[in-house]
């Protein structure tokens, strides 16, 4: 029995990683779970008859199938031979300075005979271990031709073979059949988030609160031998071990300027403060806030990418923030490219503003909410009805100053109009009048060839992205514009995406270490939308993983 293990391939593995398989310069994928590179693999002819029926389909899954049938074709135009040579493994494709071998390896319509189950032609599973059985017999030099003895066959361990396959229903079934069977993916670091909480000693904390600067020199030295190498414009929010250590009337938690929170200007080689965050358009309430409102006010970042839970303001601040910045001339608009998993926009009825509504209904709740907290109309006139409640009667009192009250009533209208409208109604309106002069929204699809110069554009959702579409998304960006890209890797929604493999995370690795581009996140603890939010959060984040 030859050393090397043979590793057969599931259909799955191939669809998912499909640089398994190399390409031009025989390019191998990095950190792999499994290392191929001196192994013998096999490839089921089965599989390569189930990836061709995928390759017309418009989906991630038909253009892995397609690439990995262009690759497999290029390596089986390498040799030249007789039909039953492939029944034996005894032609192989060659890589890696011939450490490396592929076989595409067909089953004998025979070779059921020798075996104590016979699957059926359209049952692919078991079509795939019944070539991972003759791979091992192979190995073993027991004939798949039928001839073999079934008792032999019977009482063999074929632990030569490793069936490589994520679907459990598979595995199963081959392990029943006496193959060995492994999962395989690749391995990733954990992903960067732009954000660093992190327990310094006190005077490390004095020197950056009293200088308003700290070298990269003067942190290393002082911090532990362990501790990670600082990132380009990577933030940090130093705390202290011990409460006690803080200064005389310092309390982190009321500071609202958060003199506590670093950013690592790698041009300057040292951590600076935060310059830009105080002059954003709302009140700050927590540091992910803070960093978020440097990140997007400091005209230094082109992009910036932002992660975290539901409810943290994610797509809240840039809403605002670009609303903003519109009136005051920096951009000539804002465009919203809603990254949803679902590609059947063109199905809705209406135009494209109205097959697009209910993916940008987030970017107008923003704006009616901030509405709501910042017009001074609409907030006098949410606290009276709360007073007071509605018609004629309460308006009354509430202009004639009972229960001590000195009411402030909008009185714009006849209490008898029958036409009046209520305060939702002129907030839709309102946010109608806004989204019209500076928003506007188009489909992924259609963001090839465009360039977002002069605008602020918002990726949102954007873990319901694939790499493919994220790095073009990516590239819109245009001279004087801004990107923003949004997402939750725990909520993907997409089919064939992950926490490792979706568009944000994409951006995330893409973009590490750039000077023009910021990355943040928000912690659980700072959701805002609503208390019980921000304990699912916490409720999910404890609880164990599905399988």
């Amino acid at each position: 029995m030859a050393e090397r293990p043979i590793y057969v391939l599931d259909t799955n593995i191939l669809v998912d990683y499909v640089d398994i398989i190399p390409g031009n310069g025989g390019r191998q994928p990095a950190e792999p779970t499994i290392d191929l590179s001196e192994a013998r693999i096999v490839i089921p002819s089965v599989v390569v008859r189930e990836l061709s029926s995928f390759k017309k389909e418009k989906t991630d899954r038909g253009k892995a199938a397609r690439v990995a049938l262009r690759r497999l074709r290029a390596l089986s135009e390498t040799e030249i031979h007789p039909m039953d040579c492939s029944y034996g493994m005894s032609v192989a494709t060659t890589l890696n300075n011939d450490k490396q071998e592929i076989y595409i390896l067909p089953v004998h319509k025979d070779f059921r005979r020798c075996l104590p189950f016979s699957p059926a032609e359209n049952d692919m599973d078991g079509q795939i271990i019944l070539t991972s059985i003759a791979a091992a017999m192979i190995d073993l030099g027991l004939e798949v031709d039928g001839t073999a003895d079934k008792q032999t066959v019977r009482e063999t361990m074929f632990n030569n073979v490793v069936l490589l396959t994520n679907d459990n229903g598979l595995a199963i079934r081959a392990r029943e059949r006496g193959i060995q069977t492994s999962r395989y993916g690749y391995k990733y670091p954990e992903a960067y988030t732009g954000r660093r909480d992190i327990v310094v000693p006190k005077d490390v904390f004095m020197e950056f609160l009293s200088a308003r600067f700290m070298s990269r020199e003067f942190f290393e030295e002082h911090m532990p031998a362990d501790t990670p190498k600082l990132v380009a414009n990577e933030f940090l929010v130093m705390r202290l071990e011990d409460e006690n250590d803080y200064p005389p009337g310092f309390y982190p938690k009321e500071d609202p300027y958060f003199t506590f929170v670093g950013r690592y200007d790698f041009d300057e080689d040292g951590i600076v403060p935060l310059k830009y965050a105080n002059d954003f358009p709302i009140g700050l309430t927590n540091p992910g806030q803070a960093i978020y409102a440097e990140c997007l006010n400091n005209p230094q970042f082109s992009a910036v990418v932002c992660t975290g839970p539901a409810g943290s303001g994610k797509t809240y601040m840039p809403t605002i923030y670009g609303y903003m910045a519109c009136k005051d001339g920096q951009y000539i608009g804002v465009t919203v490219v809603p990254c949803e998993g679902r590609s059947n926009i063109g199905a809705l009825p209406g135009d494209l503003n109205d097959k697009m509504d209910p993916d940008v209904q987030p970017i107008k709740n923003a704006l009616r909410n901030f509405l709501l907290s910042d017009n001074q109309k609409f907030r006098k006139e949410l606290e009276n009805l709360r007073k007071y409640g509605t018609g004629k009667a309460a308006r009354a009192a509430c202009k004639n100053g009972k229960n001590g009250k000195n009411g402030n009533c909008s009185d714009d209208a006849d209490d008898d109009a029958p036409d009046k409208r209520s305060i939702k109604v002129r907030l839709k309106e309102q946010v109608d009048l806004i989204w019209d002069n500076w928003f506007s929204n188009i489909p992924v699809e259609s963001a090839r060839g465009r360039d977002f110069a002069y605008e602020l554009a918002i990726y949102d959702e954007a873990q319901d992205q694939n790499a493919t579409q994220m790095d073009t998304l990516i590239k819109r960006l245009g001279a004087e514009g801004k990107i923003i890209i949004t997402g939750d890797v725990e909520q993907i929604h997409a089919p064939y995406l992950d926490q490792t493999n979706n568009g944000l995370v994409y951006a995330q690795r893409l973009l590490l270490g750039s000077t023009r581009v910021a990355q943040t996140c928000f912690v659980e603890e700072e959701v805002i939308r609503h208390p019980l939010i921000r304990e699912i959060a916490e409720r999910q984040k404890a609880k164990a993983p599905v399988e």
